[in-house]
């Protein structure tokens, strides 16, 4: 059996993400790395957030179309439910062309990859932490993986405001 170092911080995560899923932190680890895929369940994000390509990109707005596209791209139907169903949604779809891009514009909106969705980039952190938040619930993450998308995006984990559960 090998042994690894880690900090007392990485540690400490390690340990909320595995007790997240019911699992030791070796059990954590070894689904992480493909030993064990049924352990992850609905948490492949996991495994992206971990990995060179995520943690190559340079700044948190690069991440956070990134993250978008990727629950686009691998959740393709409950990101387009999830997105459908936003309150903001219906009012575009009166507007001419023009004023569609008028909106895009002040909105500072920018196509998300593989989707045909933009993401609004003139939000404030605690509202792009909302969103963030409800999208990685709707497709099912764990607390704890919703916590590490939330800290991978630089934003803060929690807000004042009560939080809505899923049924």
């Amino acid at each position: 059996m090998k042994r690894i170092d880690l900090s007392d911080d990485a540690f400490s995560a390690l340990q909320s993400l595995a007790a997240g899923r019911h699992l030791t932190p070796a059990e954590f680890i070894a689904a992480m790395v493909g030993l064990q895929p049924s352990l992850l369940g609905g948490d492949q994000l996991l495994l992206y957030l971990a990995s060179e390509e995520f943690g190559a990109l340079p700044d948190p707005s690069a991440r956070y179309l990134a993250l978008l596209a990727w629950v686009a791209r691998n959740h393709a139907g409950d990101f387009s439910d999830f997105i459908s169903h936003q309150a903001s949604g219906r009012r575009y779809l009166m507007l001419s062309r023009e004023e569609v891009q008028a909106v895009r514009q002040h909105n500072e909106a920018v196509p998300i990859a593989g989707s045909p969705y933009w993401a609004v980039m003139s939000i404030d952190d605690a509202t792009k932490r909302r969103f963030v938040a409800r999208l990685l619930e709707f497709i099912g993450c764990h607390e704890a993986t919703i916590g590490q998308g939330l800290r991978a995006l630089g934003l803060p984990e929690s807000s004042s405001g009560p939080r809505l559960l899923s049924a």
